[in-house]
């Protein structure tokens, strides 16, 4: 951390390190204006005390161990969200300018209770500086957008590699079917080829035949002649 920063940090931390010392020494007087806060938080958490003196010393330990974390713990980041958490109650419950009937009054709490808002900006300007670093955010979202873009690529991979199966596989297919074209006309060829050659040797039974029968109408009037010749 650098020394600029270290110093804003030390002069931010200050306000709550002297005043969590002031309500653990001398908690008396905040007792009784805390009670409307205090009272229902420790309800609401049972490991709480009841006393509210008790609770605003716990307060006070707070704010004392967040502005030293602050100005030299390694973990000043989270006790400036921490502290402002602390802030959050400690306002509420002793600068409620809008229920101040005393004019005076109200008008001193009204500025202490935004002067404790602007220690709570500054308190989260401090839990956002990073130094100079990347932040959790940050990393996250370059994280994010590298796995996005590795799921970007490796989609375009996949598509590209069943792109060029489907590309093999339609020209398997297309030299098949050619090859089964081919083949088929080859057959259909020698198909008609022997029906050619079968109506050739149709048409020669056919002629046979006829031959065949004049033959034989030649021999049996050849044998009627044949037996009228005997006869005389």
């Amino acid at each position: 951390m650098s020394l600029p920063r270290r110093a804003a940090r030390a002069m931010l931390a200050a306000s709550f390190i002297s005043g969590g010392l002031d309500q653990i020494r001398n908690p008396q007087p905040k007792r009784e204006p805390s009670r409307p806060v205090i009272a229902p938080i420790a309800e609401r958490v049972p490991q709480l005390p009841k006393d509210p003196e008790q609770l605003v010393k716990i307060d006070g330990a707070i704010k004392v161990a967040g502005g030293l974390a602050l100005i030299v713990g390694p973990f000043a980041r989270p006790a400036a969200l921490v502290l402002a958490g602390s802030l959050v109650p400690t306002t509420l419950a002793g600068h409620r300018f809008w229920a101040q009937p005393d004019p005076e009054q109200r008008v001193s709490d009204r500025v202490e209770f935004f002067e404790n808002m602007s220690l709570f900006g500054g308190l989260l300007i401090a839990a956002l500086d990073t130094g100079g670093r990347p932040s959790v955010p940050w990393m996250a979202g370059k994280a994010a957008r590298a796995a996005a873009k590795a799921v970007e690529e490796t989609a375009e991979s996949v598509l590209e590699a069943a792109g060029s199966v489907g590309g093999v596989v339609a020209g398997a297919a297309g030299a098949v079917g050619s090859g089964v074209a081919h083949g088929a006309g080859a057959v259909a060829e020698t198909a008609a080829k022997t029906g050619k050659a079968a109506r050739k040797t149709g048409k020669g039974a056919a002629k046979t035949a006829k031959v065949g029968a004049v033959a034989g109408l030649t021999g049996k009037a050849a044998g009627r002649v044949a037996e009228k010749v005997r006869s005389r």
